[in-house]
């Protein structure tokens, strides 16, 4: 097998294991500290066996490891540049504000043809995150 495809088939694999949100969650919540099952279920708020099973892929697959102290079993990441990296990610999954701005606007044109008012009105900012303003506070009279 060519290098190329050797290295595409190892890609594949570790962004298949990385495809579970709860393994990333995971991974993102050992880069800070090493933690037991039972810290990482308090964390997430999922089940014993549930952060058992993903460990259990994360270990497979090299990406942690554990150490143990006494009855207790802590987790850690093999390479701490594996959450670091991950999170680069995340400029992947913004929404691009083009769009964004097309979607507002083309929203905005029909509200004023059919008469609506939205509840709370949106705008970019410059760094394309969508912030929501707070709504007008309408001043009514009671009799």
């Amino acid at each position: 097998m060519p290098d190329r495809a050797v290295v595409c088939v190892e890609l594949a694999k570790l962004f298949g294991v990385l495809s579970h949100p709860v393994r990333i969650r995971i991974l993102e919540e050992l880069k800070a500290e090493d933690l037991t099952v039972g810290s990482l279920k308090d964390i997430l708020g999922i089940n014993h066996a549930a952060v058992s099973q993903q460990l259990a892929v994360l270990r497979s697959h090299h990406l942690v490891v554990e150490r143990r102290e006494g009855r207790n079993v802590f987790y850690h990441l093999r390479n701490a540049e594996l959450a670091k990296w991950i999170m680069g990610g995340t400029f992947f999954i913004l929404p691009d504000a083009s769009e964004v701005e097309k979607m507002m606007s083309a929203v905005q044109t029909v509200l004023t043809v059919w008469g609506g008012e939205p509840k709370v009105k949106q705008s970019i900012t410059s760094d394309s995150k969508i912030q929501k303003a707070k709504p007008s506070k309408k001043t009514t009279k009671s009799k």
